[in-house]
């Protein structure tokens, strides 16, 4: 019965979806904290999924080595700190490997995997046993970020895992390119805001003479 009504709340969220990828896009024009955009949009992942997923997005560093936290609503806070600031690299775990290689890395047992052979210990002991990461690439394929979906037991992808994949890449690439635009624009006109007041235009001086 308990399966049933899963089921039945997992295709409820579907028939929801168009409306809940605006919600997210709202946040985001809203300009409300990434954070929060990313986690509504974890939020469908999970509530569509009938296998228990923990949603996860990382952040590529502006040095494109370092994996910074992003949003991870269901993972245990203790674990999204202690793996806050991985180094990326070709065996780093499923989500350092996805960003290193710009390709999916699906992980069907943590225990086993010999990329999460220094992550293992820390994985097992907050309950994660399975972790497939997608790397967040803009259209130029340059790497925002990882998604990454995680599970308490072991477990292989399935169809209906992998449908909004593509759906939660696109909108979370979105959203995250829009930010650092917004972010880069800030600081150039952090930038020429400091310039101009410190080389204010000879006519705005001080005593100088008024133009003709």
């Amino acid at each position: 019965m308990s399966e049933i009504l899963a089921r039945d709340g997992a295709d409820k969220a579907i028939g929801e979806l168009p409306e809940r990828i605006c919600r997210v896009l709202e946040l985001a024009v809203g300009d409300k904290p990434l954070e929060e955009t990313l986690g509504e949009l974890l939020g469908i992942v999970e509530s569509t999924s009938q296998t228990g997923v923990l949603g996860s997005v990382l952040l590529l560093d502006e040095y494109g080595k370092h994996l910074r936290h992003g949003a991870a609503p269901s993972l245990p806070p203790a674990y999204c700190e202690a793996i806050d600031g991985a180094e990326i690299g070709p065996s780093v775990g499923s989500c350092g490997t996805a960003a290193y290689t710009s390709e999916p890395v699906f992980v069907s047992d943590i225990a086993s995997d010999p990329l999460w052979a220094d992550f293992r210990d820390l994985a097992s002991a907050h309950g994660l046993r399975a972790c497939w990461s997608i790397p967040i690439l803009t259209t130029g394929r340059k790497v925002l970020g990882t998604f990454a979906m995680y599970h308490r037991e072991p477990r292989e992808p399935t169809v209906r895992d992998l449908a909004l994949v593509d759906l939660v890449i696109q909108t979370a690439a979105l959203v995250i390119d829009r930010k650092r635009s917004q972010d880069a624009l800030g600081a150039i006109a952090a930038i020429a805001g400091g310039s101009a007041i410190s080389h204010p235009h000879p006519h705005n001086r001080p005593g100088s003479a008024p133009a003709p």
